[in-house]
């Protein structure tokens, strides 16, 4: 368990880092004579930090971490500092204590602590750690959020129905208990902008709530904004509590019925997975969902509250998947030739009848369009080609060494699959290390082929975790595409 705290280079600054350090401990049971101490301790620590630094102090900051390890407290100041000669440090002498003045504070720390130590982290700058045992400590215990009975609210019945605006604060606080503040569709984080998409009928929202109406579960239908026809389910929230509820499935049910059965069911419905666990993938198994895409390393993975995941880091993977709501037309695509079959196959799973398209190498213009949205924050961008030319493995080749310089870490490069394309694609796009994903839908006839391009990361397929065989077949195709076309 750890707290921290961020300050200044700067004497003023120090009641603040004794009173987070005491405060701290009084929280986990210290008694006030080790609080006491801990004062005195944490403020010449934190004095000798200041005094040792060169500059006003006021542009560069330092932390303090109080960590609770067993029974004893672990105070830590992390600091970019001068250097520490340990073997020219001060030390102060009871009985000749005018003459050794400048190492009282390190006396004072070595009494008032059980051990303290400087830890030299190289570029990482220079550690001050205080160790202090706690007598009576009062370590916080997670406790099961149980019924009035001792039951587990699992078992409450839970209510189903459509979203309104007074259950927006409710939905809001949902995001936040289920993903922290890691969640990548924006709009559940602020209750004006999610009222609006309600109101305006951009977002349907299906909430699941307890007897009290509290609410404990969220899915939602979000209108495409390019297509009437095409909606996407998502944002499927649920208290960690209830994950295992039969709400759930109720929930699910619902939503699966007002999609399919609405005044005017979209012909086409997409839903994009995390791959960090399997428990969407399997919860969509009622919609029939077919993958046809991996969006890969699309941003940092979410923090899905009490659900165990794979550590490591490793960037999160979406599984495009999609539903056939009620029959389309055939859809005519140009499809570069070394995915013919594979392409094929996806469309069979998915139910829609595909033609292949022979294009003509005089259908394809001497100039490319191309257009890009980039997503800073996520480190991610997509690379859109509206025209399709000749020149279009030079176009990529100046846009992603722009992106790259950019420092954006993943590049998603989709191109019409309507439109004829530059003959021998796959070939020319080679040495600028892009490779081919699958297929994003942007309309009943219209499909995104999808390449990716992945910059300074290390990227192991192994670790997208997912439920559905032809997802796993899916997987293995495009890690093969990777290998060819990147290593």
């Amino acid at each position: 368990m750890r707290f921290g705290l961020t300050t200044c280079y700067r004497r003023e600054f120090l009641p603040v880092i004794v009173a987070f350090v005491t405060e701290t401990a009084r929280c986990l049971g210290g008694t006030e004579r080790e609080l006491s101490e801990l004062a005195i301790a944490a403020e010449e620590a934190g004095l000798h930090i200041i005094e040792h630094f060169p500059g006003e102090g006021l542009a560069a900051q330092f932390e303090v971490f109080c960590d609770l390890c067993g029974d004893t407290l672990q105070v830590i100041f992390s600091n970019m500092g001068l250097p520490v000669n340990e073997e020219a440090l001060p030390r102060y002498e009871a009985a000749q204590p005018e003459e050794t003045i400048d190492g009282l504070g390190l006396f004072l720390i070595g009494k008032m602590v059980d051990r303290y130590e400087f830890v030299n982290r190289g570029r990482e700058g220079w550690r001050t750690r205080m160790v202090k045992r706690l007598s009576q400590l009062r370590a916080p215990v997670f406790q099961a959020d149980v019924g009035g009975d001792g039951s587990l609210p699992v078992h409450e019945a839970l209510r189903i129905m459509p979203a309104n605006l007074g259950h927006v604060p409710g939905i809001v606080e949902l995001a936040y208990r289920s993903y922290g503040y890691s969640y990548s569709k924006e709009d559940f984080y602020y209750a004006d902008q999610l009222r609006d998409a309600l109101a305006g009928g951009r977002i349907s929202s299906f909430v699941a709530l307890t007897p009290d109406d509290r609410v404990v579960g969220n899915m939602a239908i979000l209108s495409s904004p390019v297509s009437p026809e095409i909606a996407e389910v998502g944002a499927v929230m649920i208290q960690p509590e209830y994950r295992r509820s039969l709400g759930l499935l109720k929930l699910l049910k619902v939503v699966s019925q007002e999609v399919r059965g609405g005044a005017a069911p979209p012909a086409l419905v997409e839903t994009n997975l995390v791959t960090t666990h399997t428990l969407s993938q399997k919860a969509c198994d009622r919609f029939n969902f077919i993958p046809l895409a991996l969006k890969l390393s699309a941003h940092g993975q979410a923090r899905f509250v009490n659900l165990a995941e794979e550590a490591g880091g490793q960037r999160e993977t979406l599984l495009h998947a999609v539903a056939v709501m009620r029959p389309v037309a055939p859809v005519r695509l140009h499809v570069p030739e070394p995915h013919v079959d594979l392409t094929r196959r996806l469309f069979t799973w998915a139910g829609i009848t595909l033609e292949i398209a022979a294009g003509m190498a005089d259908e394809v213009p001497e100039e490319s369009g191309l257009e890009v949205a980039s997503h800073a924050d996520a480190g991610l961008a997509v690379l859109t080609v509206r025209l399709p030319g000749r020149d279009l493995a030079d176009q990529l080749h100046r846009r992603l060494y722009e992106l790259e310089s950019d420092g954006i870490r993943t590049v998603h490069i989709r191109l019409p699959g309507w439109l004829p394309t530059p003959p021998l694609l796959d070939e020319g796009v080679r040495p600028v290390r892009i490779f081919f994903s699958g297929w994003v839908v942007a309309a009943p006839d219209r499909w995104w082929l999808q390449y990716t391009r992945l910059n300074g990361q290390r990227f192991e397929f192994d670790r997208i975790q997912l439920h559905d065989p032809r997802a796993l077949e899916l997987r293995e195709y495009v890690a093969d595409c990777f290998r060819k076309a990147v290593l």
